[in-house]
């Protein structure tokens, strides 16, 4: 799903630029140890980090224009898709199970969730977390205090969340883009760590991507007819989920941004009124959950609304700036991964008229913001959200590298072929398809009847001469003949040897008519007569008979006995 490139899209665009610089410029400083002063190495780095990118882009940019990329059937395409996904899927639980070993946790879940004779004693603000808790809790009464028990509880739910996140990308994003972010988070080494960790991020993501999924689909919905009453209850549905993400954790709220950014990046001028009716009822429905949560948060644990809702507020209150998990978090992968968003600064003018960098781009922001300024909590921090983030931005900057005509969708090779033969297609064969009444046209009364229109064989050289100097050129023959006196029969043999050559010429002209009509899709005959136009035959040669043949009298021989 695409949305449209507007004023607003350009300026996405300008702050996706200057974020970028910033994060090269800091990759400079780190890269040469300079914490004071000009930062020469920061803006060398940047210099040839652009230069690189922009020469990379044009290079296979000349590439992509020049080949000619065949599109695969629906069906296969879907078949070539589904084998990826499933490789890439096992490949990455394979990984998961090989590095087993290496697991651990970032803080006392598995001592907090364990079975005890009283029972789990945790009263905590943070919904992520309990939630997490309670799951843990529940496997452990099932197959005992086992450590690894939630070491395959979290590889379940990442590649859980993984599958419906590629969903989620897709219907966003496309398939490309889909299958890029999939490999970024199945085999990644940093993705792979954080499936083997105990921690409530996981179960986070898998909430954050069937949300994501669902706002995907209603967004979807917008852009079709048909389906309006399920489409009200799907932004009421999105705005009640994403408020319900945002109490549990606050980058959920980052959800909002996809919802209620689509009336600026919609692609068809109507219908604004309704979609702003329907965000209007998800805004309202947003902040009804997120306050009925909180209130229900107080009457179970027996304080007020105010108590709560200040709780909340502390424990997401603005703890100061801090940059350093960018380096601390950054691995291979991210720095592929940087590159690939770096791209998409150039890969965003593919299209002309339309752009996918938007929702990712600021879900990333946003995302980053929050940890910049410590907003976060320290166990959930929103790491594998950014992470996600990076792997979709990463996914679309380098599918687009492979947009070709800019973005605009070609006519189907059956359209064109249906376009070539209407316009080659004889009136004559026009006509025929019409229902019997709506041809030939009644002639009005007193009118004379309409000729044929349809279009004639080819005309001879004789029948191209204009009417008119050919009538006066025929009664000029007709007034010498009858001077000269020609025998009838010889004028007649004359006319003959004339309509054989027309016979001959119009045998050939229907021999190719045939031969045309062969190669055109055949419609049933027109049953009924039509008229016929006159063609009118004209000698244009002299005749010039000889002075014995002057006269009408026969010289008989007087030995001839032909009479008796």
């Amino acid at each position: 799903m695409s949305y449209k490139k507007n004023a607003v899209s350009y300026g996405i665009w300008a702050l996706y630029l200057t974020v970028v610089g910033i994060v090269l410029s800091f990759l400079g400083m780190a890269v040469g140890g300079q914490g004071n002063g000009i930062p020469y190495m920061a803006l060398l780095l940047l210099a040839l980090a652009f230069g690189a990118l922009a020469l990379i882009y044009f290079l296979s940019k000349k590439i992509v224009d020049s080949v000619k990329i065949k599109k695969m059937a629906a069906g296969k395409a879907a078949l070539v898709e589904a084998i990826l996904v499933a490789v890439l899927l096992l490949t990455g639980i394979a990984l998961r199970i090989l590095l087993i070993g290496e697991a651990g946790e970032e803080a006392a879940y598995y001592e907090v969730a364990k079975v005890t004779e009283n029972g789990m004693q945790v009263q905590l603000v943070q919904g992520s977390i309990y939630y997490y808790l309670c799951l843990l809790n529940g496997l452990f009464r099932l197959v005992g205090n086992k450590w690894m028990a939630g070491i395959v509880l979290q590889i379940a739910l990442q590649m859980l969340g993984i599958g419906i996140s590629y969903f989620a990308v897709r219907r966003l994003s496309g398939r490309g883009s889909a299958l890029v972010a999939l490999v970024f988070l199945t085999v990644a080494p940093g993705s792979v760590r954080a499936g083997m960790t105990y921690s409530p991020k996981m179960l986070y993501f898998c909430m954050y991507a069937l949300i994501l999924l669902i706002i995907a689909g209603y967004m979807y919905r917008t852009t079709r007819s048909g389906g309006r009453v399920l489409t009200w209850i799907l932004a009421v549905l999105c705005g009640a989920l994403a408020g319900f993400a945002g109490y549990t954790d606050i980058v959920g709220f980052t959800l909002a941004i996809p919802l209620f950014g689509l009336p600026t990046l919609k692609r068809e001028e109507r219908g604004t009124v309704l979609w702003a009716a329907q965000l209007f009822l998800a805004l309202i429905a947003l902040a009804g959950t997120f306050c009925l949560l909180t209130w229900l948060d107080g009457a179970v644990s027996g304080s007020d609304f105010g108590r709560v809702l200040g709780a909340w507020a502390d424990t997401y209150r603005l703890k100061g700036a801090d940059y350093n998990f960018i380096f601390r978090e950054a691995g291979y992968e991210t720095v592929v991964m940087l590159v690939l968003i770096s791209l998409g600064v150039f890969t965003f003018m593919r299209r002309k008229s339309e752009e996918m960098f938007s929702p990712w781009v600021i879900t990333l922001l946003s995302v980053t913001l929050l940890r910049v300024l410590g907003i976060v909590t320290p166990n959930m921090n929103g790491s594998y959200q950014m992470y996600f983030a990076m792997a979709g931005l990463a996914g679309v900057s380098l599918s687009e590298l492979f947009v070709q005509g800019g973005g605009v969708a070609d006519i189907p090779e059956v359209v064109v072929e249906d376009l070539d033969e209407m316009s080659a297609e004889p009136v004559a064969a026009r006509r025929r398809r019409l229902p019997a009444e709506a041809w030939p046209p009644e002639p009005a009364a007193g009118a004379a009847p309409a000729a044929d229109t349809a279009p004639a064989p080819a005309k001879t050289e004789r029948e191209r001469q204009p009417e008119k100097p050919a009538g006066r050129r025929h009664a000029r023959k007709q007034k010498r003949q009858m001077e000269t006196d020609v025998p009838v029969w010889e004028s007649l043999s004359q006319e003959t040897a004339a309509d054989g050559r027309d016979s001959e010429v119009k045998e050939d002209m229907a021999g190719k008519k045939q031969e045309d009509a062969q190669k055109q899709v055949q419609f049933i005959e027109n049953p009924l007569p039509l008229p016929k136009k006159h063609v009118k035959k004209v000698m244009d040669y002299p005749i010039q008979p000889e002075a014995s043949l002057m006269h009408y009298d026969i010289e008989v021989d007087p030995g001839d006995n032909f009479d008796f």
